[in-house]
């Protein structure tokens, strides 16, 4: 049986690395991707991800051309599983909204062509508007709120389609990554070894780690 398929954006450090390193452990065929000026500053992380033997290829979600440039060097093959993962500080709402929907859109004709693929969306509780109570976070809230409502509705339209790719959005928990100042209290190892065998199982819209009230307002 040929090994399934994975292609994680970000897949260089934190979430990303992480999951990257637990599927290559179960022996899927692992890509993950760096920004280009990643590469070109040869920053410590691009050796990171070399040692896993994971391919690589460079995707900017502020670059739709290198999107494009990245699925058609991935080639036409199937692709079983698409992870988002976007836990940069920069530009939030165009890297953490747009720019998972733009890579959705090259690469969906190769989610298409394997049966049963899944996109996977790190999202966040904090892109709800109903649990919003207290404020703060704006622009990443704005950001993830985006981020759900685009891939839900993007779901509903499969649905009506017959597409047969699976939508989901994952609430990782507060993992230590740049973005919470390392700061994180749950375990990033433990949480991502168990996340990647559940993420093959995942179901339409669901969040892995928590109710997901937040998927509907």
């Amino acid at each position: 049986m040929a090994s399934k398929s994975v292609l994680i954006v970000g897949g260089n450090r934190g979430i990303g690395l992480n999951l990257l390193k637990a599927f290559v452990a179960e022996s899927w065929n692992v890509t993950g991707t760096v920004r280009p000026q990643t590469r070109r500053d040869d920053d410590p992380s691009i050796a990171d991800l070399e040692k896993t033997g994971a391919r690589i290829l460079e995707i900017d979600y502020l670059d739709e051309s290198t999107i494009e440039k990245a699925a058609i060097a991935y080639g036409n093959k199937p692709l079983d599983l698409l992870i988002n993962t976007n836990d940069m500080l920069v530009e939030k709402y165009r890297v953490m909204a747009v720019g998972p929907l733009l890579t959705i859109k090259h690469f969906l004709p190769k989610l298409e062509q394997a049966p049963g693929a899944k996109i996977v969306n790190i999202s966040s509780a904090f892109g709800s508007i109903s649990t919003n109570s207290f404020g703060t976070f704006m622009a990443y809230r704005i950001a993830k709120a985006a981020l759900n409502q685009g891939a839900v509705t993007m779901g509903r339209e499969w649905d009506k389609e017959g597409r047969k790719v699976t939508m989901i959005c994952v609430e990782p928990g507060f993992l230590s990554t740049r973005l919470t100042g390392w700061d994180g209290v749950d375990n990033m190892d433990k949480g991502m070894n168990s996340r990647s065998s559940r993420l093959e199982r995942g179901s339409r819209l669901v969040s892995i780690s928590v109710s997901a009230p937040w998927l509907d307002g």
